[in-house]
């Protein structure tokens, strides 16, 4: 049993923790280069964009849990992990040189968490009604073009 759940807690929530540490590392740095792109709105979008793969993920591994508790709530967990993680991000750049906090960009942390989890969920029941769907002899076709398995 110890297997088992080191075996689910490295896919589920190894991903999150990785994706976590490099938000940590990104937010270090202390000054980007000139190179980025300056546009209205680019560092709200950057921020969203950083946010949604993090809200992904977490939701995936909440709704993984054992717990029916958690995994019953997985998308406001998530949610409430990827914005307290963005506040966490927004002050711990208060701290580094050349960067400040903003609670702008903690808001577009939280936009990208939250259009994640609800894509999840879109996914996770998109693809649970084509499994119900596909029954009889089409899962059977599917079965065989996997397998290479014609009878």
């Amino acid at each position: 049993m110890n297997k088992t759940r080191f075996r689910h807690g490295f896919l589920y929530a190894g991903p999150v923790l990785v994706y976590a540490v490099l938000i940590f590392i990104v937010s270090s740095i202390t000054k980007f280069p000139d190179s980025t792109p300056s546009f209205f709105g680019f560092d709200k979008l950057a921020h969203f964009c950083e946010y949604y793969p993090f809200g992904f993920l977490s939701c995936r591994w909440v709704s993984a849990m054992e717990t029916p508790f958690l995994k019953s709530r997985a998308i406001w967990v998530t949610i409430i992990l990827g914005t307290l993680y963005g506040l966490g991000d927004e002050w711990h750049q208060a701290f580094v040189p050349g960067r400040e906090a903003s609670l702008w960009d903690a808001l577009f942390d939280s936009l990208g968490v939250l259009t994640a989890a609800g894509t999840y969920r879109m996914l996770t029941e998109r693809i649970c009604s084509l499994n119900r769907s596909l029954n009889g002899p089409e899962r059977e076709i599917i079965h065989e073009e996997k397998t290479g398995n014609h009878h």
